[in-house]
């Protein structure tokens, strides 16, 4: 009995995850047009990426509406798929995405595993020593909690004694461990964390009440909250704004200067903007893309 509720809150999960297939953009706003390719900006990506034609990007596939699976569990979409795709476009050269957890991100661009890498990965100080960031969207963190817990959860204070889920190598884990000591210091119950490998398993945590809250992304936050139909809530206020950024090897600077420089014109010609619409996500539009542009 046990395994089968497991199974029935995991398929209903799954729905919330890939329910955007249909429903999560806004299919009357314009697709953004094909690009044309940029001649200087293709010249300035590294000689293996010319020969091969190929741009190998490191991608996600479960943090709506960023990026997730179609109906067919196959093709990934979403703003950051379809943005790469648009970028790739304009460098003239075909996007390739190879799945990878969040946290073999940075990893894998340093050992040149993929070219570049996108997965709503905050651009921090600290992860600019290994990689060099060009910024594409502006974000923030946020609380997701069951319904009947809304009024007692408002911000990371309110976490002590509490069991919180994250996923694993996010800013929001080192968030959850940093008020652990905060309670403890206080003289309050610490908080308990429960680190997942991805949000599926953040979700079905605070699904079936194993963990009180789950602190992410805002945009996938207030995503779920809205598929939940009420049962999952976003509460308190978003914190902690900072772009998300495109992973870029930090040898590979006219590969930087390529995919800056394509962003741009993405920006430029209204691209960008339709993108964003497209996906409800127009709140996050940046003025220039900017190459580590995160503050702490």
């Amino acid at each position: 009995m046990r395994w089968k509720t497991g199974v029935a809150v995991a398929l209903s999960l799954a729905g919330l995850l890939t329910v955007a297939a249909c429903g999560g953009s806004d299919k009357s706003e314009a697709a953004a047009p094909a690009q044309q390719k940029d001649q200087a900006l293709h010249d300035l990506l590294p000689d293996k990426i010319k020969q091969s034609g190929t741009l190998n990007v490191a991608a996600g596939h479960n943090y709506p509406p960023l990026v997730f699976l179609d109906t067919d569990n196959k093709s990934v979409i979403g703003l950051e798929p379809e943005l790469m795709r648009a970028i790739g476009q304009m460098l003239g050269v075909e996007v390739k995405f190879s799945q990878a957890s969040f946290d073999s991100l940075i990893a894998g661009v340093q050992a040149r595993r993929y070219d570049l890498a996108v997965q709503a990965m905050l651009d921090k100080p600290e992860r600019r020593q290994n990689v060099t960031f060009v910024d594409y969207f502006k974000t923030s963190s946020s609380l997701l909690v069951q319904e009947k817990d809304a009024g007692g959860i408002a911000s990371l204070d309110d976490l002590c004694g509490k069991v919180t889920a994250v996923e694993q190598g996010t800013a929001q884990a080192d968030d959850a461990e940093q008020q652990a000591k905060k309670c403890t210091a206080a003289g309050k119950p610490a908080v308990q964390v429960l680190v997942f490998p991805d949000t599926v398993g953040c979700l079905q945590a605070v699904s079936t009440g194993r963990a009180n809250v789950f602190i992410g992304g805002t945009p996938t936050i207030t995503y779920q909250a809205g598929q939940s139909g009420g049962r999952m809530k976003q509460v308190g206020q978003p914190y902690r704004f900072l772009p998300y950024g495109i992973l870029v090897n930090k040898e590979d600077q006219t590969l930087v200067q390529a995919v800056q420089g394509a962003l741009q014109k993405l920006m430029d010609n209204g691209s960008y903007a339709k993108i964003l619409a497209k996906w409800k996500m127009s709140s996050g539009a940046l003025d220039k893309a900017m190459v580590n542009g995160g503050s702490s």
